[in-house]
């Protein structure tokens, strides 16, 4: 894991938003998002080899940074991402939290979060 990550964004149909982060060799994490009147992103993934340095926070800012006058929306439930479970549904949450989303939960997704700004 000696190779560097590199941030790209790729190109995808619209409405969908994709950015991965690749070594020269692989594909190690992914965020995709829906854009509209309010930016939903969908999943966020890395690869176990490489969590737990910063790379779900770098996808994060990457949609921050790329929708920064529209709300921004998610459903902070946990998504299997390469066959092995990220954080735990109270980890995921507190992660959100620290990144500026506050709970807003809807009858139909108990899980939404809203970024505040």
């Amino acid at each position: 894991m000696d190779d560097e990550v590199r941030l790209t964004r790729v190109d995808a149909d619209p409405p969908h938003l994709v950015w991965e982060l690749c070594t020269s060799t692989e594909t190690v994490g992914y965020l995709q998002a829906l854009d509209g009147d309010t930016l939903w992103i969908s999943h966020i993934g890395v690869d176990p080899r490489y969590r737990r340095q910063g790379h779900a926070t770098r996808l994060l800012l990457a949609a921050l940074t790329y929708a920064p006058d529209v709300p921004i929306a998610l459903a902070a439930a946990p998504f299997p991402s390469w066959k092995e479970p990220g954080l735990a549904h109270d980890n995921l949450r507190a992660w959100y939290a620290r990144h500026g989303f506050r709970p807003a939960p809807r009858p139909e997704d108990p899980y939404y979060m809203l970024l505040q700004r």
